[in-house]
């Protein structure tokens, strides 16, 4: 017993001492410095830098638009009567010319019967008028050459009494007088005819417009009659432009996008810039086209300028009022001299960049321009080959030294 019990002694004081040795041993690791974390403690903290590049920038401007018809007309009666037919619906393709509905007018055509009569009774008067005037000329020539033969028979000689002879001389003047007027009757005559055929042709006009006709090639989008309808003469206003109009014709060949430019951004605005339309229910397809006209002033509301892009539409896939997005490129620069937005920083002295001088970070004061797609254009201050820091926010505090690493940007 008393050997199991030493044995047993010993064997505790072995194991207790053996975790004592593992307790010191680990106070004494805990206390010594490891080399892998000196070393990370002692190197400079890596930094992201990129190199500036070129890349085309422009100011892009995003706004809301409507697809309007590039010609639409509305059309209206200049007379009134009876629709006798009506030869277009909705959604017809029609052609410059063609007759889209007749309007009856019996009494205007009676007119018009008078009227060619009182034409032909007119010119009538005007022969009547010359037959007499070609008489009066010929009497006029008849007495002047009696009285110059009395006057040489009676000269010197008194075969002629001064009575015949004033009588002679008389005659003359009468049919002198009588040329005159009618040369004057005559003139009136050719003024009548003129009249008469001035108002046979007024209902000639007329009598056209009893024809409904298309103005140019395109579609009808409205149509406000029916055969039997009694018509008027147009009545549109200034403020109900469409009042009373028959139809509505649309040429769709060829959009109009309309849409307003902000005043800031008016200035950098030029006839040929890119545009990108997106009009609803296309799902976002973009139909390419350009800055074609505008309007030259600012709505003095808005402060607003129309601005139109023309689209061609061949297809007729696009259609008048359809509500779309605009998306336009302004004071377009193909080859300027970029960095990432985030590498510019702001403050009260200026924009700036951070770059890296012998392993330090250095600022170094910059010039902007315009911002696109997640860049920003250097004017002045930065040259192609200097590398600057990614993002100036967090990046450590200047003069610090730092491991530069360059970062991968996507294209």
């Amino acid at each position: 017993m008393n050997f199991t019990s030493q044995t047993g002694i010993k064997v505790l004081l072995v194991v207790v001492g053996v975790g004592a040795a593992g307790i010191v041993a680990e106070q004494h690791l805990a206390a010594s410095p490891s080399p892998v974390n000196t070393t990370k403690a002692d190197s400079p903290p890596r930094v992201e830098v990129v190199r500036p590049r070129r890349a085309t920038v422009a100011q892009r401007l995003q706004t809301n638009a409507t697809l309007a018809a590039f010609e639409e007309a509305d059309l209206f009666a200049k007379v009134s009567g009876y629709l006798s037919d009506v030869r277009v619906d909705i959604g017809d393709h029609v052609k410059a010319g063609q007759v889209l509905a007749v309007i009856d007018v019996p009494e205007m055509e009676q007119e018009l019967a008078e009227a060619k009569a009182q034409l032909e009774s007119r010119r009538s008067s005007l022969e009547s008028a010359r037959r007499q005037l070609d008489h009066s000329k010929a009497d006029l020539a008849l007495q002047s050459a009696l009285a110059k033969d009395r006057d040489q028979l009676g000269e010197g000689r008194g075969f002629i009494s001064d009575r015949t002879l004033d009588q002679v001389h008389a005659n003359a003047e009468i049919a002198k007088a009588d040329l005159g007027v009618a040369e004057a009757n005559r003139d009136l005559a050719a003024n009548q005819v003129d009249l008469a055929a001035a108002t046979v042709e007024k209902i000639k006009t007329l009598l056209a417009y009893t024809q409904i006709i298309a103005p140019f090639d395109g579609v009808v989008a409205r149509r406000q009659v029916n055969r039997g309808d009694l018509v008027q003469a147009a009545t549109a206003t200034r403020t109900t432009p469409s009042a009373g109009s028959l139809f509505t014709v649309q040429r769709i060949d060829t959009i109009r996008v309309f849409c307003d430019v902000p005043e800031n951004d008016v200035p950098h605005l030029h006839v040929g810039d890119p545009a990108v339309v997106k009009p609803a229910g296309f799902d976002g397809q973009p139909f390419i086209g350009n800055v074609t006209r505008f309007s030259l002033r600012l709505d003095p509301e808005t402060r607003n300028m129309r601005t139109e892009i023309d689209l061609p539409n061949p297809n007729e896939r696009l259609y008048p009022g359809t509500y779309a997005e605009v998306s336009l490129e302004m004071n377009l620069r193909p080859n300027a001299l970029t960095v990432p937005t985030a590498a510019v920083g702001s403050d009260g002295d200026g924009d700036f960049v951070y770059t890296i001088t012998d392993h330090r970070i250095t600022r170094l004061a910059v010039k902007t321009g315009l911002t696109d797609n997640g860049r920003i254009e250097v004017t002045a201050g930065l040259s192609e080959e200097t590398p600057v820091v990614a993002s100036t926010k967090g990046a450590p505090p200047l003069r610090t030294a730092v491991q530069p690493q360059m970062a991968r940007e996507n294209s």
